[in-house]
């Protein structure tokens, strides 16, 4: 029991009339009565009653028509909606992005998008590195932006932007009106720190033994808008990449001499793609000038 084969039922149910049925569907009249009678044969009756050319449906027919008609509406509702999912103007896109760029990167890299392909929908996912990897990698989102490359995944990455990492301090901080500073004059202070399994804390720690010393930790934290609440609220300084958009209630931030950088780019696993609206989104970011693609963990 094909799906053709039940479309072809349902007309004959209407017309009533093989030849017309035949001819209303573009098939072969004989073509059309094998299928009723292998629909017959499938399920052990008879499905209309004979009388001459006219074939009325019988109360089988009717029964099989009821949720032949359901289940067809099913199908090609089922169709239209994978057409739209996959089409590259209509499609869905699944974004996961770091909590740390959600205020500033995540509308801009939207905005542009929607801008050239206004009929695209966007389904959001915040999370951290680790998750937006294992989401990526077990299908649950189709891109992300992290930073730093992941190691050794396999996957693909191009670099997008460059975030400049500032120590923050609070506001009355003594240092907090000097144009720059180094890591070492903050060395003998408080830090409030990221939690281990961040990439940031990564960053901070290695930049940290680069200037000789290994930070004094007062409290940690993975969600950034905590580690920036608690210097705001002098109780430690640390190392946060400079927000595009400052609040009033931010602490103050200052560049680290040297310049100090962190990538932030989009990673996506490699083709096939699993939508056309996934493969034009990738396309649209990796081929704007600003970056660079690897495989992940060659960087």
């Amino acid at each position: 029991m094909d799906v053709q084969t039940l479309r072809w039922f349902l007309s004959l149910c209407d017309t009533e009339n093989m030849r017309d049925t035949a001819a209303l569907e573009g098939v072969n009249q004989s073509t059309l009565s094998r299928a009723l009678a292998r629909l017959e044969a499938d399920l052990g009756v008879e499905l209309f009653h004979r009388r001459g050319r006219r074939l009325a449906v019988n109360r089988f027919g009717a029964l099989l028509r009821e949720h032949a008609a359901r289940a067809v509406a099913e199908l090609d509702d089922a169709r239209r909606r994978v057409d739209a999912l996959a089409n590259p103007d209509t499609g869905l896109i699944r974004l996961g992005f770091l909590h740390s760029v959600g205020r500033w990167l995540v509308p801009q890299i939207l905005r542009d998008y929607r801008a050239v392909t206004p009929g695209i929908r966007f389904e959001l996912r915040q999370g951290f590195t680790r998750e937006l990897l294992a989401w990526l990698h077990d299908g649950d989102i189709d891109a992300a932006l992290v930073t730093p490359p992941p190691p050794g995944s396999g996957a693909r990455w191009h670099r997008l932007r460059e975030q400049r990492l500032c120590i923050a301090l609070p506001a009355d901080h003594p240092l907090a009106a000097a144009p720059s500073i180094t890591l070492r004059d903050v060395r003998a202070e408080p830090f409030i720190a990221f939690a281990p399994t961040t990439d940031l804390r990564r960053v901070i720690d290695g930049l940290c033994r680069e200037a000789g010393f290994e930070p004094v930790i007062a409290f940690e934290s993975e969600e950034i808008a905590t580690v920036r609440g608690l210097i705001a609220a002098g109780l430690g300084v640390g190392i946060l990449p400079l927000p595009a958009t400052p609040e009033v209630d931010d602490p103050a931030y200052r560049p680290l001499v040297p310049a100090q950088h962190r990538p932030i780019g989009l990673v996506w696993n490699p083709p096939p793609h699993p939508t056309a609206a996934v493969a034009r989104f990738v396309e649209h970011l990796t081929c704007a000038p600003r970056g660079q693609e690897a495989v992940v963990g060659t960087r």
